[in-house]
């Protein structure tokens, strides 16, 4: 590891000697959208799944698309952008104090020492009315997308899907001063229109005693996740004040994510109180839930895809029902701390049983939590701690200080009881259960130059009752280091090491020849190194080697993968970009896979898994035919050597070839 951090800086000096003269050829522009592209990547490419739905995405795309007025943000709406940290927040409402008003978002660069790098975080998603042409107080957006596999899937051929190959994504929203309105309709390729996914929502300002009304679908943003959050969080990674979560209450649901949502109606009131203030929200919720029954009528399983392809898949659909009430109470002052608390009781119209110990069972589920965060100059103290039932508890203590303009480091203890059990949980973790889970995390991020970032992480975790994958209590740790550095201002070279070790089960042969399975360490150690390089205003090119190494200490098994890739972009105006992608790929089975995060269409989450010897292509192209209507379309297409079907059962391919086309279009007025 040493070899590999001083080959870099042997190799990166010399760069940044060369890149001491101005290069003129990059505009400001430029920067933040590539900035912007870092930045997501940075919040994205640690997730270790590849869902077709993210409600993480679908939220920050929407905050792009809908940025808020720099004049008037709240330090909270600031927190809600990830990567943020609470004073830096605080520090832009008091930089407005001072100005007055801004008239460019480029004014938040003077800001002394931290300027710069929060001008990066934020330009995305932030903006002032006056750099606006169009009417800011009413809007129309429509998006429809179509996408189709063009290999067709066994179940089209043998007919077990009952609907089209054809996947489509519609959605509207229209938005005025004091009411915006939207609505969504998904099918996913095998489904019948009729089992469809539909949701909608309108959320209203000032509504007798509300300040905000939803009506429909939507989500609870509440403290640290341990009662309440959204469908989906960010996860460890290289920006590490998201271990610090910072929620809006209740908030409009606009993902296609078929499970994590509350339907109902939930309202808001702001009352003043002394200095500060109090918001107060209530919501009622009844929404139904898909899963699969037993002959005496209970639920033994909650089914989370929205896939309904299928004869058995269709039987799992809204074969129960959650009605659920609860509240919200949160003070704030201007002073940067507030204290809050959050409760909510459902209950359930079948009881769910289930076969492992400490899992829910019952036909009600209370949740109660108190939580706070409170600012001391550059230290962010935050906590919350929840029950569920009678004995289950979750803990979450952190806190984020700004060691020096240029250094950050947070610190976060976590204690989730085997007994606490809350379907609509979020909490920091390794996993994304909020149960049986105890652990530490230290990450620190500092720039000891402007043009180098050096950031990383350890978390020390424990599972103090079985896994799903374990039948014993097991512990590991994660580590990850990496740096990044602008030699010129048009090249980023970034490299990436991280280590993780877990105990685990893997099938083996006993001494008398039968088949068990051993509780041993899988140690796993990655690289990866990234250039990115902006030729000029029209071209951006990309490239990346990454590899793997698997060790499982009681068999002496290694496994290896490598994948690496080369990407342009180019960019004739505003209005038009195409990018394409080349990815070659190879490891030695499936646990050595590797994530590859690409671009996609807006709304889309792309992170496909690549195991196997192969590669992968894609095509993306962007054209604004005018100013409102934007046509978008991807091709992509991945190739596996030595296999004669990908994927299984009624999803497999007979071939080794996995190709789809998307089309969308976007109409924002």
């Amino acid at each position: 590891m040493r070899r590999l951090w001083a080959l870099f800086f042997v190799v990166a000096l010399p760069y940044r000697m060369l890149g001491q003269q101005p290069d003129e050829t990059r505009p400001g522009a430029d920067s933040v959208v590539v900035s912007s592209e870092f930045f997501e990547e940075r919040l994205f490419d640690q997730i270790q799944t590849e869902p077709e739905n993210l409600e993480s995405i679908d939220n920050l795309q929407w905050r792009q698309e809908h940025p808020f007025d720099l004049n008037t943000v709240t330090a909270e709406e600031l927190e809600s952008v990830p990567g943020v940290t609470p004073a830096e927040a605080l520090a832009v409402v008091r930089f407005r104090l001072r100005v007055k008003r801004f008239t460019s978002i480029a004014q938040l660069k003077v800001m002394e020492d931290i300027g710069e790098s929060l001008f990066q975080k934020l330009a995305a998603y932030i903006k002032t009315k006056e750099a606006m042409q169009d009417d800011p107080r009413i809007g129309l957006d429509l998006r429809s997308r179509a996408s189709r596999d063009l290999q067709p899937r066994r179940g089209f051929l043998d007919g077990s899907y009952a609907g089209s190959s054809l996947k489509s994504h519609n959605r509207a929203t229209f938005t005025s001063r004091d009411v915006q309105v939207g609505g969504l309709f998904e099918k996913d390729a095998g489904e019948k229109a009729s089992t469809g996914f539909l949701s909608w929502y309108i959320r209203m300002n000032d509504v007798f005693i509300f300040s905000q009304l939803i009506a429909g679908d939507y989500v609870v943003e509440a403290g640290q996740g341990l009662v309440l959050w959204r469908a989906s969080a960010f996860g460890k990674g290289t920006e590490i004040s998201i271990a610090r979560k910072s929620g809006l209450g209740a908030v409009p649901y606009r993902s296609s994510d078929e499970f994590n949502f509350l339907r109902g109606i939930a309202g808001s009131s702001v009352i003043p109180l002394g200095r500060g203030e109090v918001t107060a929200t209530v919501f009622l919720s009844r929404r139904s839930l898909d899963g699969s029954v037993d002959p005496e009528g209970r639920l033994t399983s909650l089914y989370e895809s929205g896939l309904f392809r299928t004869e058995s898949e269709r039987q799992r659909r809204q074969v129960a029902r959650e009605d659920m009430v609860g509240g919200r109470v949160r003070y704030a002052s201007p002073e940067g701390w507030n204290l809050g608390s959050t409760f909510y009781h459902s209950t359930f119209n079948k009881a769910i049983v289930s076969d492992r110990p400490f899992d829910f069972a019952g036909t009600s589920a209370d949740v109660v939590g108190i939580d706070g965060c409170f600012q001391i100059e550059r230290l962010s103290l935050f906590a919350e701690a929840a029950r569920s039932g009678e004995r289950a508890s979750a803990v979450l203590v952190g806190g984020l200080i700004a060691l020096t303009p240029s250094a950050t480091a947070v610190l976060v203890y976590r204690d989730y009881s085997p007994r606490f059990n809350n379907l609509h949980a979020q909490g920091f973790g390794e996993t994304d259960n909020t149960k049986n889970e105890r652990g530490l995390y230290l990450g620190l991020r500092f720039r000891p130059m402007p043009w180098l970032s050096l950031s990383g992480y350890l978390d020390q975790f424990k599972f103090p009752w079985q896994t799903f994958e374990n039948p014993l209590p097991s512990r590991g740790h994660d580590i990850l280091l990496e740096s990044s550095a602008d030699f010129t201002r048009a090249l980023n070279i970034s490299f990436r090491y991280s280590t993780k070790s877990v105990e685990t089960t893997e099938p083996a042969i006993d001494p008398f020849l039968r088949e068990t399975r051993l509780l041993m360490e899988r140690d796993q150690q990655k690289t990866r190194a990234t250039a990115t390089y902006v030729v000029n205003r029209n071209i951006r090119v990309k490239g990346r080697l990454e590899t793997t190494t698997i060790a499982f200490d009681a068999t002496g098994r290694t496994e290896r993968g490598y994948l690496f890739y080369q990407d342009i972009r180019y960019t004739r105006s505003p209005g038009f970009n195409i990018e394409g992608r080349l990815v070659f790929f190879d490891t030695d089975s499936y646990n050595s896979r590797l994530y590859e995060y690409e671009n996609d269409l807006h709304g889309v989450f792309s992170n496909p898994a690549l195991y196997g010897k192969g590669r992968r292509w894609y095509l993306l192209i962007r054209y604004d035919l005018f100013d409102a209507l934007t046509v978008s379309a991807k091709y992509q297409q991945t190739e596996r050597e030595e296999v004669s079907a990908i994927s299984s059962g009624d999803a497999e391919i007979l071939g080794n070839v996995d190709n789809r086309f998307t089309l969308q279009l976007d109409l924002n007025w």
